[in-house]
């Protein structure tokens, strides 16, 4: 398959599981020093490989049209030479928690401290534009998965798999995060316990990140 191939699925793929409606939200694939994003303009539902842009690690358009918010991508690549797809997504729980103030950095799932870090939250800048973009760039040095307040989420690895695994998992503790705030009760894990799941990520074949029990919230406001 090839790399425009994967990305329209992609693109696909998030709207068919409601992490994106038909008209925002973009994927991108790197190679060597260049990557290819989803278009600007295309319905999310109807993306097919000839309408995958590509662009330069320069900041060049090389062919198509790519995403108004291909800076965003950009910005990530060049500050992460060890990430190769980046998924920018609106996923409604996340996005509905980012909005009401409550932050996405409390351990509650194990999967989700093992999989995605503790989660940083960026403040509002307009979407597309290059303060956003470097706003991003500069939290993906110590994180793998942004909320980007008021606006979306980005999660980044080396795979394009792990990227949208990542983010219906970003998605997923929103949810689970949600309901136990519904029913008056968040249970969080020990931090012992987060300690050991950062342990085992490269166990599994995950890249060790600098992550400790440190970087959590351990306090749930209100």
């Amino acid at each position: 398959m090839t790399e425009k191939e994967r990305v329209s699925q992609a693109i696909v793929s998030l709207y068919r599981r409601g992490l994106i409606t038909l008209s925002e939200g973009n994927v991108s694939l790197r190679k060597g020093n260049r990557f290819f994003i989803t278009p600007g303009g295309v319905r999310k539902d109807r993306v097919s490989p000839g309408d995958i842009a590509e662009v330069s690690l320069s900041g060049e358009v090389l062919c198509g049209r790519p995403s108004s918010e291909y800076l965003l991508h950009l910005e990530i690549y060049r500050q992460r030479e060890d990430i190769f797809a980046v998924v920018h997504a609106h996923p409604p729980f996340v996005l509905s928690l980012a909005c009401a103030g409550i932050p996405l950095r409390y351990p509650i799932l194990a999967e989700a401290v093992f999989l995605l870090g503790p989660v940083s939250t960026v403040e509002f800048s307009l979407p597309s534009s290059r303060e956003l973009a470097e706003k991003a760039a500069e939290a993906s040095l110590h994180h793998d998965a942004l909320v980007l307040q008021n606006h979306g989420a980005v999660t980044m690895a080396p795979s394009l798999d792990l990227a949208l695994a990542m983010m219906e998992t970003l998605e997923h503790v929103a949810g689970v995060l949600w309901r136990s705030l519904q029913l008056g009760r968040v249970s969080l894990l020990e931090p012992e316990e987060v300690e050991r799941l950062l342990s085992l990520r490269e166990m599994y074949g995950l890249a060790p990140r600098p992550w400790t029990k440190e970087d959590f919230l351990w306090e749930l406001e209100g």
